[in-house]
């Protein structure tokens, strides 16, 4: 098992999907297994007038896994914290790899995360 975790407030305001500060680890190498990959955001929030929201991802040696994890308001001006967990089977390979956890905003808010999140791999 690998584990990192945030600090301190972060935020974006990126259309593109950027990194979450901190949360990067290497899972290793290990043919015919699969590494169980959660992203927890507990407490994150997001700002703007159209409906804001973010999206929360995993990237595997920096590319973007399909299955990804968002919320939105339904409200134009929503500011309600939205728990977040994304959870993502990636199967080992011949070499190590690195994952990470990248974000994006959702029509233009600004997305925070003011409280600790966590990567955590799980291998048998």
């Amino acid at each position: 098992m690998a584990y990192v975790q945030t600090s301190g407030t972060h935020s974006t305001n990126s259309s593109s999907w950027t990194q979450i500060p901190g949360l990067s680890l290497v899972i290793p190498e290990g043919v015919g297994t699969t590494a169980i990959i959660i992203l927890n955001v507990p407490w994150p929030y997001a700002g703007g007038d159209n409906y804001p929201g973010g999206s929360f991802g995993i990237e595997v040696n920096g590319k973007l896994s399909p299955v990804i994890a968002g919320f939105t308001y339904n409200v134009v001006n929503g500011n309600a914290r939205v728990p977040t967990t994304l959870v993502v089977g990636i199967p080992l390979g011949n070499q190590p790899q690195t994952i990470t956890a990248v974000w994006q905003n959702v029509r233009g808010s600004n997305v925070t995360i003011d409280t600790p999140a966590s990567l955590t791999s799980i291998m048998d």
